[in-house]
């Protein structure tokens, strides 16, 4: 297992690389690019704003939920049993940001870094965000996308969690909306946030963010093909739930 977590500059950057080789029997499927189409799956919630905490983990987790995918219209509520740590009681939960931290909570139990959260702001993982969305009962499972192709194939399906490097660059959006991803920038930690759309006709994806809506173009930005893919190469993730 390969665990990482960039030193964060900032302390929203929350997001640790966790690779675990098991991962690899769970690796999601890939379909021919000529049968991809464009897709943009619409979220159902308002944006997150997780503030100064480290719980990117737990909001994109929460974002994922409360956006469409395939078969699957999200609402504002979900219906959790109860975890063996005690952080949900079972019943129907608002997709708010209460539950984001609460999802971050957990993922902090089950990472089992160095502490847990709170008191300490130990970061997680998409790993855990995938566990704990089968240990609410959300999820009957996940899959890890480990290339564009099996990416843009979940995507066919629904959102994902993506598990990203956080360039310097990338705290702010250009004026048509795009992340800006310049290597040279420097390292400035690790986030988590749901793509939630792409277009293989431009390559250009769409991203939803947890920094409130002043961030991007109402909380979301768009990326290109060239830079998700270098940014995937960078110790890169993407969590693909599977729903009942």
């Amino acid at each position: 297992m390969f665990t990482h977590r960039y030193a964060p500059e900032d302390p929203r950057l929350g997001r640790f690389v966790r690779h675990d080789p098991r991962s690899l029997d769970y690796a999601h499927p890939e379909v021919p690019e000529d049968v991809r189409t464009a897709v943009l799956w619409d979220r159902r919630i308002p944006i997150f704003d997780q503030g100064s905490l480290g719980s990117c983990t737990g909001n994109a987790f929460a974002g994922v939920l409360g956006t469409d995918s395939a078969g699957r219209v999200a609402s504002g509520t979900v219906t959790v049993q109860a975890d063996r740590y005690g952080i949900f009681a079972p019943g129907t939960h608002t997709l708010n940001e209460e539950f984001a931290v609460q999802a971050y909570s957990l993922n902090t139990r089950i990472d089992e870094f160095v502490g847990y959260y709170p008191p300490t702001d130990t970061g997680s993982s998409g790993l855990a965000a995938g566990k704990t969305g089968q240990a609410l009962g959300l999820f009957v499972g996940y899959t890890h996308g480990f290339s564009i192709a099996a990416l843009n194939t979940a995507l066919l399906d629904g959102p994902v969690m993506w598990g990203t490097l956080w360039l310097q660059s990338m705290f702010d959006t250009d004026s048509d909306g795009f992340l800006v991803v310049d290597a040279r920038s420097g390292n400035a930690g690790g986030h988590e946030l749901i793509i939630s759309g792409y277009d293989p006709a431009e390559d250009v994806y769409t991203i939803q963010n947890s920094w409130g809506t002043s961030w991007g173009d109402q909380g979301y930005a768009r990326v290109h093909g060239a830079d998700m893919a270098y940014l995937l190469a960078q110790y890169g993730d993407v969590v693909v739930p599977q729903y009942a």
